[in-house]
Parts: structure tokens; sequence; C-alpha cells
């Protein structure tokens, strides 16, 4: 049985979305001037949105071929 397919790029999207809102919460905690918050989070959301699409171009761009064993004992049978 082959392992699922699972890239370090889909693993690295899935830590930023469960990690995202933590993140999003302690800078709202840390500071507390309102304009400078709304400055830093809009900063902290572009850079974020960035992230996740370059991961998930990056783990596109991956060739996964399902059934490679089987298509090798097949084309090995002869």
């Amino acid at each position: 049985m082959t392992p699922s397919a699972i890239s370090n790029y889909l693993g690295l999207l899935l830590l930023l979305g469960f990690i995202y809102p933590f993140l999003l919460v302690a800078i709202n905690f840390v500071i507390y001037a309102p304009i400078r918050r709304n400055k830093i989070t809009g900063w902290f959301n572009i850079i974020c949105v960035l992230l996740a699409i370059i991961l998930l171009v990056l783990h596109l761009n991956i060739e996964i071929i399902y059934g490679k064993d089987l298509l090798d004992a097949w084309s090995n049978k002869t």
C-alpha cells in the first residue's frame, strides 16, 4: 500500500491555516494603539495571504502519480 499523497507545502499550508487565528489574536492583545494595531494587522493579513498563495501554487506544481506501484507491477509482468 502506498502512503497518502501529501507534500511539505501542503503541511505548511495546513499549519498556517491552524496557527493564523491564534497569531492574529496575539497581535491584537499585544498592540494597544488602535491605529498601529490596524496597520500591523493589515500587513500581517497581506503576508499570510501571499504565503498561502505561494504554498498552494508550490503544492499544486508537484506531480503525483496515483497507483504507481500497480502501474510498475503491471509493466514488469511481461
